[in-house]
């Protein structure tokens, strides 16, 4: 399913709220009970409320794109606040609450202990999102440096029959083919190596030159020789009696047959390649032009014309032991110098030379 990650990832935020809001009413927390199941589901909402502002508002705004400061003055007093409000729900007289928070600031009093405690305990609540955030982040910026350092150095990891890790150049390589939780890497050379990790992990690392054109194969435009709607044929390497050929999914052929021919093009125009064009149509009934024959049997055959009047092409050929095409192209050209003429029917009549 292409949205099953978010789903789950829903699913556990779901789960998780219940569990926290069931934890709250069967278990007060670091404080007093508060006197019925709703009030204790309500400071559980107040926690997870200010867990997700955290999650959501706080750190992407205010520690990614402010001064560091802010965020964490920012969630102290959301901490504050939060614990205020729930010791308010605790106690049976927010304004006695409030009151005696102003009056006694220090620890000895029941209340500042708890306000305290509870402090703490929603601050450190708030501590593991921004962990988890934060290591997102970081993995998330390493990858973008790694794919720009993979498209930078043209090279791609692998590992080797022996189980060597080797440095291979990304244009050499033919084809990759998943299989299970590693990729097998085919080269020009027609060498195997294999790289752990999923195809759409290296499809994003190698660069926009590669397509994926079935779920479990990527291939590079450049070793693409044509694509028939069905089946993409690349080009025949000399260890190869026939080029290698992969069959497209029936239910994605068009949509990946129009991506391959739309990189295709777009490879060759970045590269300077050519790109494949199509042979133009065979004109049909075009004449073409004779072969102008020697003087020699030019002269030839204009002496057997000045010897025998009125001879045809049969009585030419005879005379002289030529081809009957050589005989036409030198008729052609007496012809066309004026030096020769026919008179009478095709059949019958003949040919005689000119007189100057």
């Amino acid at each position: 399913m292409k949205h099953s990650r978010t789903i789950v990832s829903i699913l556990l935020n779901i789960v998780f709220c219940a569990v926290l809001l069931w934890f709250f009413t069967r278990n007060a927390f670091l404080r007093p009970y508060a006197g019925s199941p709703l009030k204790e589901v309500l400071a559980g909402l107040l926690l997870l409320g200010s867990l997700y502002a955290n999650y959501f508002l706080f750190y992407p705004i205010l520690y990614q794109k402010c001064a560091r400061v802010l965020y964490w003055l920012a969630l102290v007093f959301t901490a504050l606040i939060t614990s205020i409000l729930e010791l308010a729900i605790a106690y049976k007289s927010i304004v006695f609450c409030n009151g005696f928070l102003i009056q006694e600031v220090g620890f000895t009093y029941y209340f500042s202990m708890h306000l305290a405690l509870i402090a703490g305990r929603n601050l450190l609540f708030n501590f593991f999102p921004f962990l988890l955030r934060e290591r997102q982040h970081f993995k998330k910026s390493l990858e973008k440096e790694v794919k720009v350092v993979y498209q930078t150095v043209r090279m791609l990891d692998v590992t080797d029959k022996d189980n060597n890790i080797q440095l291979v150049n990304i244009d050499d390589i033919f084809y990759c083919h998943q299989q299970r939780n590693f990729t097998n890497i085919y080269t020009v050379q027609n060498i195997k190596y294999t790289r752990l990790g999923s195809m759409k992990h290296l499809e994003q690392l190698i660069g926009d030159d590669f397509v994926r054109i079935t779920p479990t194969v990527l291939v590079p435009f450049r070793y693409i020789k044509k694509c028939t709607g069905e089946t993409v044929i690349m080009q025949k390497m000399p260890w190869e009696e026939t080029p290698t050929a992969f069959t497209l999914d029936p239910k994605d052929q068009k949509e990946v047959a129009d991506k391959v021919e739309e990189g295709i093009m777009r490879y060759c125009a970045v590269s300077g390649g050519k790109q494949p064009q199509r042979k133009p149509a065979r004109q049909k009934n075009k004449r073409k032009r004779p072969i102008t024959p020697s003087d020699d049997k030019i002269k030839a055959v204009l002496s057997c014309i000045e010897n025998n009047p009125n001879c045809n092409s049969g009585d030419i050929i005879a005379e002289t032991q030529f081809s009957l095409s050589t005989v036409g192209r030198c008729l052609y050209e007496l012809k066309k110098q004026g030096l020769i003429k026919h008179t009478g029917s095709r059949k019958l009549g003949g040919y005689f030379a000119v007189e100057s």
